[in-house]
């Protein structure tokens, strides 16, 4: 990811972490359903309203605006079951944070401070899974390194 998009993820974690912490690495994870659970909302959704539509009686099953609004809809209720977490390695330990569903990134509380030899676990694949403060979490393959690189120094 962009270093000013990580550079804005630690600015606006700051007022969560200890007087003087400082960030060493940010890790970008989801839990809820697991994130091709989320394709799959928005194909069904996309699909769904046409055949439903034509099904009704609508020659075209609404063109592509009803395709477009299905793929809306359901993409609105796959991301309404995932929860977005920020996990930050500091000189002091590791800290999960909870975002908001929707909108920007800005942190609403900490969830989980955990002592710096937490263990991630074996990642691989493109939605690698693992636990994390009693939650199972969904890491992007693009975070793998970083989370690789925050096992090393955990470790």
């Amino acid at each position: 990811m962009a270093p000013k998009i990580l550079a804005k993820v630690v600015e606006r974690s700051q007022g969560l972490l200890e007087p003087g912490e400082q960030v060493r690495r940010v890790l970008l994870a989801q839990g809820g359903i697991n994130p091709w659970a989320q394709v799959a909302f928005f194909m069904v959704g996309l699909i769904g309203v046409r055949a439903v539509a034509v099904a009704a009686g609508a020659a075209s099953g609404f063109g592509s605006l009803g395709g477009a609004l299905g793929g809306l809809a359901g993409g609105l209720i796959g991301a309404a079951l995932t929860s977005r977490r920020v996990v930050l390695m500091t000189d002091r330990g590791v800290v999960v944070l909870e975002y908001g569903r929707f909108g920007g990134v800005k942190p609403t509380r900490v969830l989980a401070r955990l002592p710096l030899g937490t263990a991630l676990g074996v990642l691989s694949g493109t939605w690698a899974r693992t636990e994390l403060a009693g939650e199972r979490l969904w890491v992007h393959k693009k975070w793998h390194g970083d989370a690789a690189a925050l096992a090393g120094r955990l470790g």
